[in-house]
């Protein structure tokens, strides 16, 4: 298995002949071409603007004919040559396209044509040279679209060639380029998962806004004999910056549990743990999912889990963009410990109406593009699970529904019997209206909701004993015996924002966003039994658990960009929101046992500066956010410096630092026995205080055509994390009533740890190894003065990604390893029985997170093949297959203890085993 499993990481790190089919290979015969084969070459490549290389003299001795039937494109045709005379062909970097009768001959032809190649290269560039340019150092301003659908492409990568000036698109395609030296200049484009394309600029009087139109990455008809070269990665990181950037489109390549899936594609990545099934949430260098702020078209999503944590709640038909910053990030993001997730949602096609879907073994999923006139865009998206065969087994797995129908015993001793016929479900919608109101002036509103119910309630039926249960016979003097039983949780998450954007001027652009978001969670977990004896008396008996969670936010915020000039880029704004976040908890339908209710008001503003020196070598950014928090009623400076600097084209170091504070918090409620939960409550004075980390970070990275390799080192100091441990007592002794004691704790503790990368861009297999070794510890002075594990340290992880492409067909593979997390164990146990007969438990547990899971493994593998219906072109229809857990690892995800006897019984919760899936997505 070691060498299976080995096998794709020498491939990837040894395959040196990239290859991947051109576009041209994809282009249909129109018509039936007969005749000697030099005749139809020559005929052809006129008629359909393609170049072929070739010996007139050989290819005359062929008659042949090309029909549409036959070959149908120039694949198929360069196919057919191979089959029938063994020819050999060659796709050049430049788009020729070499025929020869055997490999001798090939070489010959190349060799001959790249002296015409120089001569044709040299001509052009006198004939660009001798263009007389009319303006010099000016500054070009414009956007960059996707060709078939119009829709804006944002942080496309805009770079004048021969030169180190380059700028990016803000989040709605729109760019400013500074210093541009002529326009006779060349300006190269590119964006992940789209073709780089290069604009040569033409000598112009007026200075008109440029459109730049990129056509997304086509894998058509690829063949082993075609050599070339393509550059599609799906997710990639930023040799400037602590970031990492991912392409929606690029999803389809990856393994998946039955859903193209944002977060779960970023835990691929280095620095983002991916051993915890159990959460789609990230947990970045060290930190927390909710110290991981997300922002979905400018409005905050607090909770991002489906289906137990297996997916998140981000429909990725309804996105265009995704950017994480790993650490470091500037000072216009705040409110977080950890990193930060952007995502930018589609506006819709603005040039047809476009329908698809996916549907998989777990759910249904469906969006629509209507554009409404030349000025109106919009985008509806929908997405549901149904309780197949996947969803079941999923469920099933957590330990929660099974999705089936259950009997087992009710009580011991008891005839009864307890069935469940479960009613779950997740969803999410996604809808947004974009309004081109002006070449100036951009109005959008955006809605999202994704919510999950899980309703495990139990019904109950007594065989025999005329309906009563075991132990309430007529001995026992019942007349009559009800119960009735809740068992659900409901939880989501609601974010709607308008924006409005407007470039006033070439330099200066405003973005003004009002936004809601809300995150709602509530269990109910009880049981109510009513009997009457035989003199008429009635009792009840009520226990179970009620939590419900619900946190409002309302932001206000206006952002402002100004390109000063070519060396600086200045952004600053100012934000103002406003919290209202409940908690309550209570059992045994008594009076709450906590009950917290919390509003607050923060306000502030934020100013960097992007300056670049020594010819773009060095870019430094400084930046201030400050922060009043009505709560604390205190004003938090939070300075912010990033910077990078390029030794060689190729060779860039990157450095940042700064001060991040939060001030709602995701608290975990430590319960050993049956596993920690957590909730969301605002810092105060009192329990809990403002939290606050400070970062350091040091990169380096190695980047060619081809390949990247980068090492990146970080160390993050905390402050004022807490936890939450409820303790309950009787009170008094001979008392049935609880009492509960709060305790929250409070300390510090730090991350760091060392990631390296080593990825494969281009080429028919591409893909990346990467290594984190890391350490989380934390100290709580009232539980003890040493650092412990944090439960989320993981101390090594290692991940490999394959993916391949051969013709229609897409295979990928991913192997993850990583050490077992900590937890804390009881040590052990005891029962007292009380002065009313009542009988307690009570345990000793070890010391903080002082032991650990079983390491985690596992191998997930996909593919897929991709073909044209509905009247599409490139392919974009899809049926998958992928393999979950390929060889059925037990990962073990928690463990939970029990007392019986006074001895403690130790249990593993398993991760999900081996789990296949298929699907199909469409479009039209």
């Amino acid at each position: 298995m070691k060498r299976a499993l080995l096998l794709p990481l020498i491939i990837l790190l040894f395959h040196t002949q990239p290859c991947h089919a051109q576009a041209i290979i994809g282009l249909k015969i129109n018509h039936d071409y007969r005749g000697q084969l030099d005749q139809i070459l020559e005929r052809m490549g006129q008629e359909m603007k393609i170049r072929f290389i070739f010996d007139k003299a050989t290819m005359a001795k062929y008659p042949t004919a090309i029909t549409t039937y036959e070959e149908k494109t120039i694949g198929g045709m360069l196919k057919m040559f191979q089959n029938s005379w063994n020819m050999v062909s060659l796709i050049s970097g430049n788009g020729y396209i070499y025929i020869a009768k055997d490999k001798q001959q090939l070489a010959e032809l190349q060799n001959s044509n790249l002296q015409k190649n120089i001569e044709v290269t040299e001509s052009k560039k006198v004939e660009r040279s001798s263009l007389n340019p009319i303006k010099r150092n000016f500054t070009l301003t414009g956007e960059v679209v996707d060709v078939e659908s119009g829709e804006r492409i944002p942080y496309a990568t805009l770079h004048i060639q021969g030169k180190t000036n380059f700028t990016t698109t803000d989040a709605n395609g729109r760019f400013t380029l500074q210093r541009v030296p002529t326009d006779t200049a060349s300006i190269t484009v590119s964006y992940i998962g789209y073709e780089k394309q290069t604009i040569e600029l033409q000598p112009a009087a007026d200075n008109k806004p440029m459109q730049v139109e990129l056509s997304p990455q086509k894998q058509e008809i690829a063949e082993v004999f075609i050599r070339g070269r393509k550059d599609d990665k799906a997710l990639e990181q930023s040799v400037v910056e602590q970031k990492i950037k991912m392409s929606p489109v690029a999803l389809k390549f990856l393994p998946n549990i039955g859903e193209k899936d944002i977060m779960r594609s970023f835990q691929l990545m280095p620095g983002v743990s991916a051993s915890n099934e159990n959460s789609s949430g990230m947990y970045v260098r060290g930190g927390t999912p909710d110290q991981n702020l997300i922002v979905y078209d400018g409005f905050t999503v607090y909770y991002v889990d489906h289906l137990h944590g297996f997916y998140s709640a981000f429909n990725s038909n309804a996105i265009k963009d995704v950017q994480l910053y790993k650490g470091g990030f500037e000072s216009k993001f705040g409110g977080r410990l950890s990193s930060v997730t952007e995502i930018t949602g589609k506006d819709g096609n603005s040039k047809k109406i476009t329908f698809g879907g996916d549907i998989s073994l777990l759910s249904v999923n469906a969006y629509a593009e209507i554009p409404i006139g030349d000025e109106f865009t919009s985008l509806f998206a929908f997405r549901r699970s149904y309780q197949g065969w996947l969803y079941k087994r999923i469920s099933n797995e957590t330990g929660s529904s099974s999705g089936e129908t259950v009997s087992r015993p009710s009580e011991p001793g008891g005839r009864g019997m307890q069935s469940e016929d479960p009613d779950s479900y997740f969803y999410d919608m996604n809808a947004k209206i974009t309004w081109n109101a002006t070449k100036k002036d951009i109005f959008s509103v955006s809605f999202f909701n994704g919510a999950d119910y899980l309703d495990n309630t139990p019904t109950f039926s007594f065989p025999g004993g005329g309906g009563r249960p075991g132990g309430f016979g007529e001995s026992s003097g019942m007349s009559s015996f009800s119960m009735d039983n809740s068992d659900y949780t409901r939880y989501g998450n609601v974010g709607i924002s308008a924006r409005w954007s407007r470039k006033l001027n070439d330099k200066l652009t405003s973005t003004l966003l009002a936004s809601y978001s809300n995150f709602y969670s509530t269990r109910d977990e009880s049981r109510t039994i009513t009997y009457t004896d035989s003199s008429g008396n009635t009792q009840t008996i009520k226990s179970g658990v009620l939590e419900d969670n619900d946190l409002r936010d309302y932001t206000v915020s206006n952002a402002w960009k100004y390109s000063l000039n070519d060396r600086h880029t200045l952004e600053f704004g100012a934000f103002g929101t406003y919290y209202d976040i409940n908690y309550s908890y209570g059992e045994n339908d008594t009076a709450k046992l906590v009950n917290k209710a919390d509003e607050a008001t923060l306000f502030g503003v934020h100013l960097q500066d992007k300056i670049r020196l020594f010819s773009n070598k060095l870019t430094v950014t400084p930046g201030l956010r400050t922060t009043y928090f009505s709560n604390t009623h205190k004003i938090y400076f939070e300075p912010r410096l990033s910077a990078s600097y390029a030794f060689t084209p190729q060779v860039i170091l990157n450095a940042a630092t700064g001060v991040y504070n939060q001030f709602a918090n995701r608290v975990v409620r430590e319960d050993v026995m049956s596993g920690n939960t957590d909730f969301w409550i605002l810092s105060d004075d009192k329990n809990i205080p403002v939290s606050s980390s400070t970062h350091f970070n040091l990169g380096v990275s190695y980047n060619l055509t081809e390949y990247l390799f980068s090492v990146d080192a970080y160390y993050k100091s905390n402050a004022n994390i807490s936890e939450y441990t409820m303790r309950f007592n009787r009170k008094p002794l001979n008392s049935s009533s609880l009492q509960t004691t709060e305790q929250f704790y409070t300390g510090d503790g730090y991350a760091t740890g060392i990631e390296l990368l080593a990825q494969k861009k281009a080429g028919q297999l591409s893909g990346w190894v990467s290594y984190t070794i890391g350490e989380v510890k934390n100290k709580f002075p009232l539980q003890s003065s040493q650092y412990f594990f944090a439960y989320q340290d993981v101390t090594h992880e290692f991940k490999t990604v394959g993916i391949y492409k051969f013709g229609n067909f897409d295979f990928s593979a991913t192997w993850i390893y990583s050490t077992g997390r900590p937890y804390t164990a009881p040590l052990g146990g005891y029962t007292l029985t009380l002065v009313d007969g009542a009988e307690e438990s009570y345990f000793a547990v070890s010391d903080k997170n002082t032991f650990r899971l079983p390491a985690y493994h596992r191998l997930d593998l996909a593919a897929s093949f991709r073909f044209d219906m509905f009247g599409t072109k490139g392919k974009a229809n899809a049926i998958s297959v992928s393999l979950f857990n390929a060889y059925n690892r037990h990962n073990v995800s928690a463990k939970k203890f029990q007392i019986v006897d006074g001895a403690i019984l130790e249990s593993n919760i398993n991760y999900l085993g081996i789990t296949p899936n298929i699907s199909l997505s469409f479009k039209f």
